[in-house]
């Protein structure tokens, strides 16, 4: 399993137990926590799409793809808005629910650090100061 496949994973798992525990205080807040977590969900899938094609395209059409990249934010922000302002959503539950994408952010790139598929890609021999000049 790569990095790139990892995070949602973790955003997942991450937004079903913080699902699971704000159900349990009420069905409010489990059901705002549901909504956040969804968005959540759908904001590591875009993400790991999105840079996984700029990483793989040519230099010209990076900046196309950023540009994605910032409208994807841009849409999850008015997602967030439009379920806060106008739907019937409790926002303490939302905001628990959307930070499982942090939490699952957080988690699987110290899981992949102290992988070791991570290792392996540390650079382990010094650079020379020729080198670095470009001598």
């Amino acid at each position: 399993m790569t990095f790139q496949d990892r995070i949602p994973l973790y955003v997942g798992a991450f937004g079903a137990i913080l699902v699971a525990v704000c159900f349990m205080v009420s069905a409010s807040v489990g059901i705002g926590a549901l909504a956040g977590a969804g968005v959540a969900l759908v904001n590591a899938f875009a993400m790991r799409w999105l840079v996984s094609a700029a990483i793989k395209s040519d230099p010209a059409k990076r900046a196309s793809v950023s540009l994605l990249l910032m409208t994807k934010t841009g849409l999850i922000l008015g997602l967030s808005a439009i379920a806060l302002c106008f739907g019937r959503v409790d926002p303490i539950g939302f905001a628990l629910g959307i930070g499982a994408l942090v939490l699952g952010l957080v988690v699987g790139a110290s899981h992949y650090q102290i992988s070791r598929e991570g290792n392996q890609q540390t650079c382990t021999q010094p650079v020379s100061s020729g080198e670095m000049k470009g001598d």
